[in-house]
Formats: structure tokens, sequence, C-alpha cells
């Protein structure tokens, strides 16, 4: 989840960062001076809620470390002195540099892995989510170099988060399902473990695994009582929407409304999680056929994006289903309005996700398995001197692997080749031109229709396509023929025969034509998402946008832009 300020904070209370401030002003109290240094980061901790105690015990961590000249003091007293600055991000992630920066070559089990994944964590939550991966990763590896088992799960937990929110949810249940395992194993409960449940949980519910959604809801339920009541509220929460999906509505709407009158109300405003609280009320109001509590809730997600600038793929479908309930009372202004909001939605998506998917694969996915393999071929290795056949099983293995690399290579070549053609290309027509082809001998009398019809089809033909009459969704032959005051038949033979293609290829070439010098011209509609461009032109589906586009052009709707984006 993105932005469960609440949990986030209860989950790194023991390692929240430090900065470094000037402290050559501040005398240390005198009922400090004999306390040593880690009796004076107990009374940080135990305070640090209370921001006047706790500036004290952290400038006295600070003087007393540089005092000792000691690394591991100063960043632990870094670490301790961000809880100074709460709300004011440069100084929390200075003293986490700062912490970072002195205990670099320590090698100890929790510097500099903890700030760093601290300093994750801060980026997060602002929506930098390119340097919170950054921050992770480097944590991951100072844990795995110290062999620090409980912080390596703790940071791979993180990671998990990341890959949930751009929709990775198999690979984050995975991964969510990996933490709670060694954890059950090595008997470590508490908030981070519930954390983590609650993650997995969320993860199963997406991928429509109901009944293991409901297990770990339950058990992090019956958990959460003993341990946390913050926790508990969340875990309502997802049961309630794990009920709506298994048709279960009003024991959904009883969990729902239970959770929200703890979650709504604090002050912690989470605008992820209600956002899809309100998207499944909505839902719920509608099956109970209330509509003015349907659109309530719809509005909601409105007005949370107008408040917070917050936007997700649950969000998404709201405007979808706003947009649907303007349309249905025909409420066009309304409807234009969404439309735009919706793009906009879009818009903030695809920037936010687009990198750090490809950020994840290519920094924290591929060197995993990079380090699989690499732990294969060492093992190998290892049996390659009491048996011939290993040996040949890795020769198989690279074998696969160069022929996965050639063919990648040639069709990267391919595409970029089919890219500069499109380029270089002048304005591409769908259609042949109006004279007869001398390759395609037919007649109207060879066809059965007469001339006049022929002409009279083929000159609408011309002003249909001259309107771009066929950007319109859902066009067919019979309404196409009407309005050219001919039947279907004759309609489909004449395009056959003179077009030299199908009914449906000639529309949807027509459309692919319109769109490459669209993309080429506008750099505005390159950021629209590929499902809002297809639509856009008159698509139904994005599937049937980007086959069309291949079929035509050789290569997809997404590298093309990308392509145009990088000659840009």
């Amino acid at each position: 989840m993105k932005k469960r300020i609440l949990i986030v904070s209860i989950f790194f209370l023991y390692m929240i960062p430090g900065i470094a401030q000037e402290t050559n002003a501040f005398t240390i109290p005198d009922s400090l001076k004999n306390k040593t240094f880690d009796e004076i980061e107990k009374l940080g901790f135990k305070y640090y809620n209370d921001s006047i105690k706790h500036e004290i015990y952290a400038n006295t961590l600070l003087v007393k470390a540089k005092q000792k000249n000691d690394p591991l003091s100063l960043a632990k007293a870094y670490r301790s002195a961000v809880f100074m600055f709460k709300n004011k991000f440069p100084e929390r992630i200075a003293y986490l540099d700062s912490s970072i920066a002195v205990s670099k070559d320590l090698n100890h089990k929790l510097y500099p892995a903890v700030p760093y994944s601290i300093k994750g964590g801060e980026y997060k939550q602002i929506g930098n989510y390119d340097k919170a991966l950054d921050n992770y990763l480097a944590a991951l590896k100072y844990a795995n170099a110290s062999n620090n088992k409980n912080f390596y799960y703790l940071t791979k937990h993180n990671i998990g988060s990341l890959k949930e929110d751009i929709g990775e949810f198999d690979e984050a249940a995975k991964i969510f399902k990996e933490v709670i395992d060694y954890e059950d194993k090595n008997n470590i409960s508490g908030i981070g473990h519930l954390v983590t449940m609650l993650h997995l949980a969320d993860s199963y519910r997406k991928l429509e695994y109901r009944d293991s959604a409901t297990f770990y809801n339950t058990k992090g339920i019956q958990e959460s009582l003993k341990d946390s009541l913050d926790i508990y509220h969340f875990f309502v929460l997802h049961e309630g929407i794990n009920l709506y999906y298994k048709q279960q509505y009003q024991k959904s709407l009883d969990s729902i409304d239970k959770a929200m009158l703890f979650i709504g109300g604090y002050e912690y405003r989470d605008e992820e999680l209600l956002v899809t609280a309100y998207i499944h009320l909505a839902k719920l109001y509608k099956e109970f056929d209330d509509k003015e509590k349907y659109l309530e809730y719809l509005l909601k997600i409105n007005q949370s994006y107008d408040r917070s600038g917050f936007v997700s793929m649950e969000m998404r479908e709201g405007y979808e289903l706003l947009i649907d309930y303007y349309k249905s009372i025909d409420d066009q202004n309304k409807q234009l309005y969404y439309i735009d909001k919706l793009f906009s939605v879009d818009s903030v998506l695809d920037t936010n996700y687009k990198n750090l998917s490809k950020k994840i694969v290519l920094e924290y996915d591929t060197p995993k398995l990079l380090e699989a393999k690499q732990n294969l071929i060492n093992a190998l290795e290892q049996k390659e001197k009491k048996t011939s056949v290993k040996f040949i099983i890795a020769v198989i293995f690279a074998i696969v692997l160069i022929i996965a690399v050639a063919v990648i290579y040639i069709k990267n070549v391919r595409y970029r080749k089919r890219f500069k053609e499109l380029m270089q290309a002048p304005t591409l027509e769908a259609t042949v031109p109006k004279e007869i082809s001398d390759k395609h001998p037919a007649t109207p009398e060879a066809i059965g229709i007469s001339e006049d019809i022929v002409n009279s089809v083929l000159e609408g033909l011309q002003k249909f396509e001259d309107k771009q009459g066929y950007l319109s969704a859902n066009i067919t032959t019979g309404e196409l023929a009407k309005k050219l005051q001919t039947n279907s038949k004759y309609l489909s033979k004449i395009i056959n025969t003179y077009k030299q293609k199908s009914f449906s290829v000639y529309i949807n070439e027509l459309r692919i034509d319109y769109v490459i010098e669209k993309l080429k011209r506008e750099s505005k509609f390159r950021l629209y998402t590929i499902k809002a461009i297809s639509r856009e032109i008159g698509f139904n589906t994005t599937e049937a946008f980007s086959k069309s586009f291949y079929k035509k052009t050789g290569i997809y709707p997404s590298y093309f832009i990308k392509q145009l984006e990088k000659e840009k």
C-alpha cells in the first residue's frame, strides 16, 4: 500500500533516522551527564512522541557520540535525531545521509542497512518510487552482507510493497508469503509481522484468491486483538472488501462501516485506503439500489484526488463509474469533466509506475535471477568433478540463454527498422487510390453491382474517410451502408473489391494511419495511456488496438510511442 502512514510509522518505529545538526551550542543537562549512551538512546525512543524531551535526548546523543568519536554511536545518534524533524523531509533525509556516511564501512548488522531502509520509506511516502527502490536495494545488500536475516526479510517486505503498488500482485504475494514463512519459522511476531500479513491478504484479494485472503484477514484479526488494535481495523476493512467479492453484501457493508469509524477519522489520512473503501462502498450501495449513496461515495473519490493529488488504479475505476453514471442520466457536461479527470489520473499513473516497473525488473528481479543463475553455475561446477552430465546441462543452459538473447536482439533490430520506415514514410493511407488498380481488373458488372451504385458508394466512402467517420466506436457495415444509402452486402462487396480488404480491416487501418500521424505531431497525445488512445480512435479494447497496430506496422504502439519520445 502506498501511504499507509500509520502502519509504516509504527512498523519502522525502532529504526527511524537521523541528520547532522549543529550541537556546539547545546549543553547536556546535569541529569543526563552521568548516563551512558545506551541509556539515553532508550530514553529517546521512549519519548519519541514528546518533541521537547526527545530533542534534548537526541542532542545529548549527538554530543556524546562526537565526544566518543565512534562511527557506530554517531550513526545511532543521527538516526535518533530525525524525530526532531517530523514532517520536515529535507532535514530527515540529511540526518539519514549522515548516519549512512559514518557507518558505510562498519560491516554492522544494522548499519547502514537501517538508515537506508528508512530513507526508502521516506521517499516512498512522497511518491518518489525510483529513489525508494534505490535505498531498499542498498538496505538489502548490506543486510545480506552482514547476514542479518531479520532485516533482510523486512527489506524484502518493502520491495514487495513496491511490487504491489505497480500492480504486480502475484510477485508481491510471493514475497510477502516468503517473509511470513520466515517469521513463522523463527517465531517472529508483533506489528511488523501483522503488517506483512495485511499486505499478503490484500495481494491475494487482488489476485481473486478469496479464501486465501479470508484466511490471512481472519488470522490477522485474531492476532491484532492481542497485539495491536490499530491494525485490527485495517484487517476488518480488508475482509469487508473481500466479502463484497464473495457477494456477501450486507456483511461486507457492516465490516467496512465498522472499520471506517476508526480509519476515516484518524489523524493520519491514508488516501489510498480511503479511496479503496469509497469505491467498494459505492459498489455496495449500487447493489442495494441506493443511487444517492452510490453517487456520494463516487464523488468522495474525486474529492480525495482534489485534496491530495494521490492516484491509484482503484481511483481510476471510480472515475469510469462516474462517467458511466452521468452518461446514464445524459449529463454530457459532467461526462466531459470526469473524462478530463480520468485522463489526468491516467497520465500520473503512467508517469509514476512505468519507470518503477522497469526499474524493479532491472535492479531487483534481474539481479536476483542472475544471482540464482550464478549459484546454479557454481553448484554445477562443483558437481562436474564427479559427473559429466552436469557439464552437459550447463552447456545446454548457456546455449538456450544465448539463443534467447539473440532472439531478443533480432526482434529489437527488426522493431527499430520498422519504426524508421514509419518515420520516413509519408502520410500512410489505408485505402488504395480512387481509380481501380491495374492489378485488380474487376468491373462493376463483374461483381454484379451497377456502375452508378459503385461510384456512389466509393464517393461516400471518400467523404467518410475525409470526415474521419471511422473514429466512431462500434461502427458496423449495416450502419455505414445506411448512411451511404445502400445495403451492407453491396458495401462489403465494394470494399472487398476496390479497397482489397475486409470491412473490419479497412476501418482498423484507417484508424491506425490516423493515430500514427497524430502521435507524430502531438506530444501531449503521447502522454495518454494505450487504453485512452485506443478509446480515442474508436477501439473498444486495448488488445484490439495493439493487435491492429502491430498487424499494420509490425511494431506495438507502446514501442512506437517510446521511440518517438526518445527522438524528441
